[in-house]
Formats: structure tokens, C-alpha cells, sequence
């Protein structure tokens, strides 16, 4: 018997939505994507080992997607800090006419953080997809350290 025949629908809808809930990161500060997982492995531990330890994964992963995020975040905002800030701090009349040549680096570095947020989303809707096909799905790292 395949993977997907013993599955019913509604443990794949369960499980896809825990990966799918990534999407509340967006905005929800990264907080309602974890609680919507959480309460998707609170409710299903007992009744669908697919659906809980699919549940499980998305959790985790959308923890340290947050931390990770946060930690990018952060870098970026240092470097904006040191481009910025410290020049205009050093000598503000400097900049009357124009900003520190930093400025527009530092706006460009923006990108770096809004990538790293935006592929980790699309994964975990991948891992959503995959689930709503009944097909068992474990992320990269997480998904082999949560089995074992």
C-alpha cells in the first residue's frame, strides 16, 4: 500500500498547513507560524503521528527561521550603523548637501536579509505542498535531528 493511501485527507490538510502557517511570520512578527504549528502538534500528537511530527518540523524550523532572521536583521542593522550613523556623528555639516556614500551600500545590503527571509519561506511552503500530497516531507537539517 502507497504512503498516501493510509493517510487521510485531513492529515494532510493538518500537515500542510503546519508548514504552510510559515506565511504568518509575515505578519505576525514570526510568532503566529510557530503557535499555529504548536497547536497543530498539540492537537494531533496523540491522534496522527504523520500529522504531529510534520507539525513538529514546521515548528522548529519556523523557530530558527526567526532567530535566524532576527540575527540578519541585526547584522544588517550594525553595518547600517557603522555606514551611517558614525559618519554623520563624526562630523554632521559634512552631509548638509548630500548622505554618506555608506547610505546607498547600506540600502542595497537590505537585500540580503529580505532574501535569506523570502527563501525560507518559499521552502517552507514547499514542505507545505509536499504534505498536501500526502508525501512525507523533512527539511533539510531539522527534519534528520527530529527523527533520530
Amino acid at each position: 500500500m502507497s504512503e498516501q493511501a493510509i493517510l487521510t485527507q485531513n492529515e494532510k490538510t493538518l500537515a500542510g498547513l503546519a508548514h504552510a502557517s510559515i506565511l504568518l511570520s509575515i505578519f505576525t512578527s514570526g510568532i503566529g507560524g510557530i503557535i499555529a504549528a504548536l497547536v497543530i502538534w498539540a492537537t494531533q500528537k496523540e491522534k496522527s503521528a504523520y500529522a504531529a511530527g510534520q507539525a513538529l518540523q514546521a515548528l522548529v524550523y519556523q523557530a530558527v527561521v526567526l532567530i535566524v532572521t532576527m540575527l540578519t536583521w541585526c547584522c544588517w542593522g550594525i553595518l547600517w550603523t557603522l555606514l551611517i550613523l558614525v559618519p554623520l556623528a563624526s562630523n554632521p555639516y559634512a552631509y548638509d548637501v548630500n548622505p554618506p556614500a555608506g547610505m546607498w551600500v547600506g540600502l542595497f545590503l537590505m537585500i540580503i536579509p529580505l532574501f535569506i527571509w523570502g527563501l525560507t519561506i518559499l521552502y517552507g511552503l514547499y514542505g507545505a505542498v509536499r504534505c498536501f500530497g500526502g508525501h512525507d516531507f523533512r527539511y533539510v537539517v531539522i527534519g534528520n535531528w527530529l527523527k533520530s
